[in-house]
């Protein structure tokens, strides 16, 4: 797929490998998600886009550089909402929307429950991260697209720890040809395959069971 960046980090490995063991508790599987969305964080961020600006220090005028777009979170939830703390400490001045989805089990589409997003007037300065632990069908992650698309957002970017090729091409079957200005993934694996109940293989788990507990 087109725009997909696999994260090669020895860190990022490592906390994955814990994530990834049946043995490793709830909180310590919270805790690595967090340390996980700080790595995240700063390798997405090296794309934000800065403005040269003119300041004063305690000793002379210089020039510096600050982030001039509008950026968003937009976590999945409720699992999403793990990956959220990294971004928001490494740039608080983020905005922050939720989306809540489920899948009908008849149809296996998903179905919206929850939208919040910030009020933004300037569409063409603002990028989208939407945070999603697991892309494995890809539907989530396609609805959500698309729902942004619709309203006029075309900087849209999607942070994952794992995927699953068929999410993956999916997602590439129905924006591979879009134009936009941006359209990037990033994933920290991409996994073998999905099982017949439509788990990654090898995967973790559930990744929102695991990390509050509801197992």
């Amino acid at each position: 797929m087109k725009n997909v960046a696999v994260i090669e980090h020895p860190l990022v490995a490592h906390h994955l490998t814990v994530l990834r063991d049946k043995n490793t508790t709830p909180s310590e599987f919270k805790s690595t998600v967090d340390r996980m969305s700080y790595l995240l964080a700063s390798i997405f961020y090296a794309e934000l886009k800065g403005e040269k600006v003119s300041i004063t220090t305690p000793l002379k005028t210089t020039n510096g550089t600050r982030i001039k777009q509008n950026l968003v979170l937009l976590p999945i939830l409720r699992a999403g909402l793990g990956l959220t703390r990294g971004f928001i400490d490494l740039y608080p001045e983020a905005r922050i929307s939720h989306i809540g989805l489920y899948r009908d089990e008849e149809s296996l589409k998903p179905i919206k429950y929850y939208f919040k997003f910030p009020k933004l007037k300037d569409k063409k300065n603002t990028k989208i991260v939407i945070l999603d632990p697991m892309i494995a069908t890809g539907g989530s992650v396609i609805f959500t697209i698309e729902y942004l698309l619709n309203m006029g957002y075309n900087d849209i970017s999607v942070v994952s720890l794992l995927s699953a090729p068929e999410g993956l091409k999916a997602i590439d079957n129905r924006f591979g040809n879009t134009e936009r200005k941006s359209f990037n993934i990033y994933t920290c694996s991409i996994d073998q395959k999905l099982n017949d109940k439509g788990y990654i293989l090898p995967g973790l788990g559930d990744a929102g069971d695991r990390m509050f507990g509801t197992l």
